[in-house]
C-alpha cells in the first residue's frame, strides 16, 4: 500500500497509472505458432493476484478501462529464453517442455495471454 500511495502523490491531479501483467491461462513456447508446451506459473498467478488485491481496493484510484490480448516475446537463444524465465519468480520450465525448446529450431516465442488496465488517481481526503 505504501507504494501506492507514492505513486498517487507523484501522479498530477487525476493522473493515469497503467497495470499490466499476465492473466491465466499459463504462459506457453511456441514455434511458429505451434506449442510445445506450457510453464507451470501457477504460483506466480498466485503472486500476480496478492500485488495486484491492495490496488483494487484503495481508495486511491479508480478502474477506468481494461483490455486483455496476446503477447509474444521473441528468442533466437533457447538458452536465453530459459535463462530469462529461470529469473521469473513463481514460474518453472518442465524438463519436457526444456527440452523441447533446446531442440527447437529458433526462434521461439513466449506466448502470454495478458491485461492493460486503466487507473485515474482519485482526489486524496488527506
Amino acid at each position: 500500500m505504501h507504494a501506492l500511495r507514492q505513486i498517487h502523490r507523484a501522479l498530477v491531479p487525476g493522473g493515469i497509472l497503467l497495470d499490466m501483467h499476465p492473466v491465466p491461462p499459463a504462459t506457453r513456447a511456441e514455434v511458429g505458432g505451434v506449442s510445445l508446451g506450457d510453464f507451470e506459473d501457477e504460483e506466480f498467478f498466485d503472486i500476480v493476484r496478492a500485488t495486484e488485491r491492495p490496488l483494487a481496493e484503495t481508495d486511491l484510484f479508480v478502474l477506468e478501462d481494461e483490455l486483455e490480448f496476446d503477447y509474444l516475446e521473441r528468442y533466437d537463444s533457447a538458452e536465453e529464453l530459459l535463462g530469462d524465465v529461470s529469473e521469473w519468480e513463481g514460474c518453472r520450465v518442465p524438463a519436457g517442455l526444456a527440452d523441447a525448446i533446446r531442440d527447437a529450431t529458433p526462434p521461439v516465442d513466449i506466448w502470454e495471454r495478458v491485461t492493460l488496465r486503466r487507473f485515474r488517481s482519485i482526489q486524496s481526503q488527506e
